[in-house]
């Protein structure tokens, strides 16, 4: 059965579920634990599988652009989708989250709206105004109301605990071998093409554009070796992430260069 997205706070969920909770920016190896963790137990209580997350960092909305996005919504639903879950429940950050007790967000949505009967997070987890609510108070409710709770530990690789802020750093630093290690996968671009004036190909090298989009994270600036995927099948090339070195426009973008490959 194929995953169903669900973008509003009032979704009721027709069906028991085990809720994976958290923000999931860059779907990593951590977030794909928990993921992983909830839909093993709801096959195994027989109820569907559901992730709750928000559109952005709740950060970003009190400080718009203050931290930049692993994944966008697209790109989250399509790394989601891939582990089978059932229910996508990706809504956006706003005062109806932020203003809501974590005791009403426990009561009202996650038992109220989404039946939920078992819930996985992170250990660092947290929830309702404020950030009031932690793992010691989610471990009472669930208790109070008989539903199981399943609290990830934190996940290390060569000695560096991954999370979101840390996939950031490397990136920023220029460091893609750390980033794919903790992603699980190379980070990756997903935008148009955009037509320009083909400078590059009078050249001798024909690049394909990308703009990176809004609040998008930017790798540190310089050549990266890529894998490019056209209509299912890999193709490899050279990046340039920077200013465009063909056009004096100062334009950030990512210009690829595809190895042996002249279509357009």
């Amino acid at each position: 059965m194929a995953m169903t997205t669900h973008t509003s706070i009032d979704y009721v969920s027709d069906s028991k579920t085990v809720i994976a909770l958290g923000c999931f920016d860059g779907v990593h190896a951590g977030h794909r634990k928990v993921i992983s963790t909830a839909v093993e137990i709801a096959n195994e209580l027989s109820v569907s599988s559901a992730v709750w997350t928000f559109d952005r960092s709740p950060k970003n909305y009190f400080s718009p652009h203050s931290v930049p996005t692993i994944t966008d919504f697209e790109e989250k639903r399509v790394l989601v989708e891939a582990l089978s879950v059932d229910k996508f429940i990706c809504v956006p950050f706003g005062p109806d989250i932020f203003e809501i007790t974590p005791v009403d967000f426990f009561e009202k949505i996650l038992l109220g709206r989404l039946s939920a009967r078992h819930l996985v997070c992170g250990f660092n987890y947290t929830f309702g105004k404020k950030s009031q609510g932690d793992i010691k108070l989610l471990s009472k409710l669930c208790c109070k109301a008989g539903i199981g709770l399943t609290v990830i530990d934190a996940v290390s690789i060569d000695g560096i605990q991954i999370s979101s802020s840390a996939i950031r750093n490397a990136l920023a630093e220029g460091n893609v071998e750390l980033a794919a290690k903790m992603l699980g996968r190379p980070y990756i671009l997903d935008s148009e093409v955009f037509s320009n004036q083909h400078l590059a190909s009078k050249l001798g090298f024909p690049t394909a554009n990308q703009m990176f989009k809004h609040n998008k994270l930017v790798p540190k600036k310089g050549v990266y070796v890529t894998r490019i995927m056209i209509d299912g099948e890999a193709k490899y090339g050279i990046t340039n992430v920077g200013i465009r070195p063909t056009v004096s426009d100062n334009t950030l973008c990512a210009e690829t260069h595809i190895f042996d490959f002249s279509d357009n």
